[in-house]
């Protein structure tokens, strides 16, 4: 376990975010695990501290991967030590038990946690997590679709900017667009703004802030649609066409660019989308009543009659 927790500590500025999700993972895996890693650092960090006396070791200043072993070593006795230098221990802050899980856009990504929920999070997504509270969960942008083992001693919260979703035993979908928020409810019921509001919301219902305008919507959806990103079914409801296509270029990283005259048109419905730009935009173009053109990596509508199908 020290020979574990040593490793991680030697890869720290190496890590990618695939990286850092697998550390997380195996902190959580044992308790003694996250108490041995918190020696091993300390360790360093005493070694770092220290005053170095003529001829004593000392790792040269730039060749960290030269010295690896003699680094090792020292942590490997400090950390058999590390009973003595517990009052320290106990001083040391504590390092951050929150991580983020971030898609790009056209990713989509999966997690398990350890209650038996479930979260799927869609493209151009970042969704923050806590290792001391599993069940309490921030989206910050995109969308991310919930499966949630009701426990109603420790509730389930997706909070988004001021506002915050409780669940109430259910499966329920979570947008966040800038100053726009959604949820879409599939099973069960969810609560919305449970400390104030308290608003219930069932299976097939839909609600929608605009944090600019201080506007709440509430409506009705085919339960079955919620989530519908999994399946390329996406509904839109009065939707402004910049809009719909920055959705789809965050979910399916097609870069998809509307001209001014098209800004004031709106969606409403369902679209059904296979993810292949060359399907889709004359698909999309169609329903706006629009024209498309390429543009390198760029599809461009234009009001009917000023683009070149």
């Amino acid at each position: 376990m020290v020979d574990e927790a040593i490793a991680w500590h030697l890869r720290q500025d190496e890590m990618d975010e695939a990286d850092w999700i697998d550390f997380v993972e195996w902190l959580e895996d044992d308790p003694r695990h996250a108490e041995t890693y918190d020696r091993v650092a300390l360790a360093d960090g005493a070694i770092a501290a220290a005053p170095v006396r003529t001829g004593a070791l000392r790792e040269p200043a730039n060749d960290r991967g030269s010295s690896r072993w003699q680094l090792t070593a020292w942590l490997t006795a400090a950390a058999a030590c590390a009973a003595a230098v517990s009052a320290v221990l106990i001083m040391r802050p504590t390092p951050s038990s929150t991580y983020a899980l971030e898609t790009r856009a056209g990713e989509t990504k999966q997690l398990a946690l350890a209650d038996g929920s479930r979260i799927e999070i869609a493209g151009g997504s970042r969704l923050l997590l806590d290792r001391a509270q599993p069940r309490q969960v921030t989206l910050e942008r995109g969308e991310a679709l919930f499966h949630v083992r009701h426990d109603a001693s420790d509730p389930f919260v997706v909070h988004s900017g001021t506002l915050a979703v409780e669940d109430v035993g259910t499966v329920f979908n979570v947008k966040r667009d800038g100053k726009a928020f959604e949820v879409a409810v599939a099973e069960g019921s969810v609560m919305f703004q449970p400390r104030s509001e308290q608003v219930t919301l069932g299976a097939g219902a839909i609600l929608s802030v605009d944090e600019t305008r201080q506007q709440v919507r509430r409506g009705k959806i085919d339960a079955a649609l919620v989530g519908g990103w999994r399946t390329g079914r996406l509904s839109f409801s009065d939707t402004p066409v910049p809009e719909v296509l920055s959705t789809i270029k965050r979910l399916y990283g097609t870069d998809l660019v509307a001209e001014d005259g098209l800004s004031s048109r709106t969606v409403t419905g369902m679209i059904t989308l296979s993810g292949e730009a060359r399907r889709d935009v004359p698909h999309i173009a169609s329903l706006v009543g629009a024209s498309w053109r390429v543009d390198g990596a760029r599809w461009i509508l234009s009001p009917m009659g000023s683009g070149q199908p």
